[in-house]
């Protein structure tokens, strides 16, 4: 509460904390994995990624016009037209290797080495920036690994390297990279603007690698599934993605990746939920890590006095 120009007391507005926020956008991504497992099994991964990114695209481009602050100057969208391009390429690389690594080795390796990008984006961000990054967040970051690791492996007297691990390790630096680039484009350029610039460009480079294959066949799979690919494409892209832009707006790529590490957790949880997946003792312990380490990290933000944070004053 304070006391206005005329003595009158009025309630202060509550700020909400960037960390809070981007934690939304891993309950989306991980409430999407099992909705991806079902919509592939009726639709080819090519046209199901194309799709996907499409809706996310027509969904940021319908929230456009109703996003409060100033309107985008025709300098400002052409200057996040390369960033965004940036971006979209990215995902659209991690998306790719990710999904081409998975086809050649097992789930338990392609769930821990993509959780490598937990490891990979505070060093990725320290040599391409210089960030400096504290020893609690590498702490909470080598916490987070250890926890993933538990979480991704289901037996752990079978884990045996595959053929696809080294390109689920290649997607994992490009989704490491794709989190660092978000973190140092976001505060330089209108939040709609640039997730509207990288969804589209994903969108437009997945219709380039799906289109040789035909979208035909894709298009009528794709109308039998369309409730899930609503939450894998406007929820899981469309939203999240925009979600994580805004939020590093404000937040450190350190920080914001042991957020989005809940995403293992989340996939868990609604995969055990929707399609009767069950856990393990030991990934009962690694889910618990990285709860813990996501509690460490924001922790360790508050003490050093994160900015708040107003999603109204946000393009």
């Amino acid at each position: 509460m304070r006391a206005g120009p005329s003595g009158i007391v009025r309630p202060v507005k509550r700020r909400l904390d960037p960390g809070l926020f981007l934690l939304l956008t891993p309950v989306l991504w991980g409430a999407s994995f099992p909705a991806t497992k079902i919509v592939l099994r009726h639709v080819a991964v090519l046209p199901f990624m194309f799709w996907t990114r499409t809706l996310g695209f027509v969904t940021i481009l319908a929230w456009v016009p109703f996003a409060r602050g100033p309107s985008a100057t025709r300098d400002e969208v052409r200057r996040a037209l390369l960033p965004g391009a940036v971006l979209g390429a990215l995902m659209v690389v991690g998306f790719s290797l990710q999904t081409a690594g998975i086809a050649r080795t097992s789930a338990t390796n392609a769930g821990f080495i993509t959780g490598l990008y937990v490891v990979l984006t505070p060093l990725l961000g320290a040599v391409a920036f210089q960030h400096t990054v504290a020893r609690s967040a590498w702490f909470a970051v080598a916490l987070s690994v250890v926890g993933l690791a538990l979480l991704s492996v289901a037996d752990l007297g079978h884990v045996r390297l595959h053929a696809g691990d080294l390109l689920v390790l290649a997607g994992a630096v490009a989704w490491a990279g794709h989190i660092t680039a978000v973190g140092h484009f976001s505060p330089r350029h209108p939040a709609r603007v640039l997730a509207l610039a990288q969804m589209g460009c994903a969108a437009l480079l997945h219709l380039v690698l799906a289109a040789p294959g035909g979208l035909e066949s894709g298009h009528v799979a794709a109308a039998s599934v369309w409730p899930l690919l609503i939450v894998t494409g406007v929820l899981g892209s469309g939203v999240a993605f925009t979600i994580q832009v805004v939020a590093q707006r404000t937040l450190t790529p350190s920080r914001a990746v042991v957020l989005l590490a809940g995403e293992a957790i989340v996939s868990a949880a609604a995969s055990a939920v929707w399609i009767g997946e069950r856990l393990g003792a030991h990934q009962w312990v690694g889910a618990a890590l990285v709860i813990a380490a996501m509690a460490l990290s924001e922790l360790s933000a508050r003490r050093a006095g994160a900015p708040p944070f107003e999603p109204a004053a946000v393009p």
